[in-house]
């Protein structure tokens, strides 16, 4: 008999009661023993028994803990993003990984594009460029914020939203570094139009070091575009801007509440205040007579803590984030490729399909056989196979090919595309143009059971599955319904007439 889960709480519950119940009888016991001599005595004995038994409970729950938690398992709180130590080597062969894969495209425009990306990557690498860019939501302060590392005016700036239309790139000196810096400048989140946003985010995935600059408590969308670059391995500096509009309190508890809801992705000392474009501070003279002017006197901004924090994390990481940023930038390059190689062989199978489909058409037309035979055995169906194996670059003999071919057959008639091809066709010649060209029912559906099989195996080709019956079943059964018999039919009338 297997008991409910709630039968077993109140069986424990029950177990547990009656230990209780037995441990207040034994120290009452004690107590009664020994209060006839001396009640302090007795007290003191009982509290003890007591204080004991807490301190072996603590005990054995803080060591079930420990026996229990997983090896390594991340504290509380912060946790940093794992740094793995890289080298230039590592990267240059992932570049030359990510310019193989590219060379295969057979489109040229597409060739050119995605090599022009990898010798910028390569270019970057040689001459060691660090690449920051300032990052957040529209009139935050961000060019303010570059004009002020740069100490001239380089941007507009404005209090409308969307200011900034496109990135701007400028040259960045910091005191103590060698390495070159450039410093972008991007247009704002939540800009109005899509396009500027959308860059943004580009510009923001090739940094090497983000300095997301917020005028307050960071908004949602700020919250989670930063948690998803922290994803993609970007380190970032929160700079607090517009300190000068705040109170002190109030600056230091907006840092305190940044800090605690960024932990997970930023150290706490790289969360900064700043004041990037301080608004005027009114000033009151008194002269000797007794007058009185007031002026406004421009001040100085204030990124001391911002300079601060970018030089000691460039000096620090600096290395390990230009090539860690190139190793994501080489790993997404590589991506894009092997899409645009996946979408260029499909193109080139579905070709090959569609002509192994009227040279079966054409051989059936001329030498009349059962459909069976011509899906199973023909050496049309073989070379097929063969064929899609050399654009996916997938060695095949020409007897796994047979057999591969074979099985297609076998599929098609377990799931009955022999009779409804032949059905199907059959009704349709009827009133059809090609009936009159003297084209056999076999020619037609034979070409139509090629493409299926032709669609199926191109598919599961694309997948990458290993080789299983079940998988290539569902592959054909997707194909039939995507491809009834009289869609193919209007398809080849039309083209009987325009021919």
């Amino acid at each position: 008999m297997v008991l409910s889960r709630s039968t077993w709480v109140w069986l424990l519950s029950g177990l547990g009661l009656a230990a209780l119940s037995q441990y207040m009888q034994w120290v009452g016991g004690i107590y009664g023993a020994v209060a006839p001599y001396s009640v302090p005595l007795a007290d003191l004995a009982v509290f003890g028994i007591l204080g004991g038994t807490v301190a072996a409970g603590l005990s054995a729950r803080n060591w079930w803990q420990q026996a229990h938690q997983p090896q390594n398992a991340p504290a509380q709180g912060h946790k940093p993003l794992r740094r793995v130590k890289l080298t230039p080597d590592q990267v240059q062969s992932d570049l030359e990984d990510a310019d193989r894969l590219i060379q295969k495209l057979q489109d040229d425009i597409s060739r050119r594009a995605l090599r022009a990306k990898i010798q910028e990557i390569d270019q970057r690498l040689s001459q060691q460029e660090l690449h920051l860019v300032v990052f957040g939501t529209s009139s935050a302060g961000k060019t303010s914020l570059i004009n002020a590392l740069m100490g001239q005016p380089v941007g507009e700036t404005a209090p409308t939203l969307g200011t900034t239309r496109q990135g701007s790139v400028h040259t960045y000196q910091l005191a103590g570094l060698s390495s070159p810096i450039s410093l972008t400048d991007t247009p704002g989140l939540l800009a109005i139009g899509g396009a500027g946003e959308a860059e943004a985010r580009l510009l923001a995935q090739k940094a090497d070091l983000l300095i997301l600059v917020v005028a307050g408590d960071l908004l949602a969308s700020e919250y989670a575009e930063l948690i998803e670059l922290a994803q993609l391995g970007k380190q970032a500096i929160l700079a607090l801007n517009k300190t000068d509009q705040m109170l002190p309190e109030d600056v230091e508890t907006i840092l305190a509440h940044l800090r605690q809801r960024t932990a997970a992705v930023i150290p706490p000392e790289q969360v900064v205040a700043i004041a990037a474009d301080p608004e005027p501070l009114k000033v009151r003279y008194c002269f000797e007579d007794g007058s009185l002017q007031e002026t406004w006197e421009p001040q100085s901004p204030d990124t001391a803590n911002l300079i601060h924090e970018i030089a000691h994390l460039l000096q620090q990481k600096g290395s390990h984030l230009r090539l860690a940023n190139a190793l994501l930038q080489t790993q997404n390059l590589a991506e894009a490729a092997q899409t645009a190689l996946q979408e260029e062989r499909t193109q080139r199978g579905r070709q090959i399909v569609e002509r192994m489909q009227w040279a079966t058409a054409a051989a059936l037309a001329v030498t009349p056989m059962p459909a069976l035979d011509v899906v199973a055995g023909v050496a049309i169906q073989a070379r097929m196979i063969g064929e899609l194996h050399q654009v996916f670059d997938r060695r095949i003999t020409l007897k796994r090919a047979q057999q591969a071919a074979q099985s297609l057959a076998q599929i098609l008639v377990q799931l009955g595309g022999m009779e409804l091809a032949t059905q199907a066709l059959g009704s349709f010649l009827k009133a059809s143009p090609l009936a009159l060209m003297g084209i056999p029912l076999q020619a037609v559906s034979g070409a139509y059971l090629t493409r299926v099989a032709g669609l199926s195996y191109l598919e599961w080709l694309r997948s990458g599955d290993p080789w299983q019956e079940e998988i290539l079943q569902e592959r054909v059964k997707q194909q039939l319904h995507n491809h009834r018999p009289l869609a193919f039919l209007t398809q080849l009338a039309r083209q009987a007439r325009s021919s």
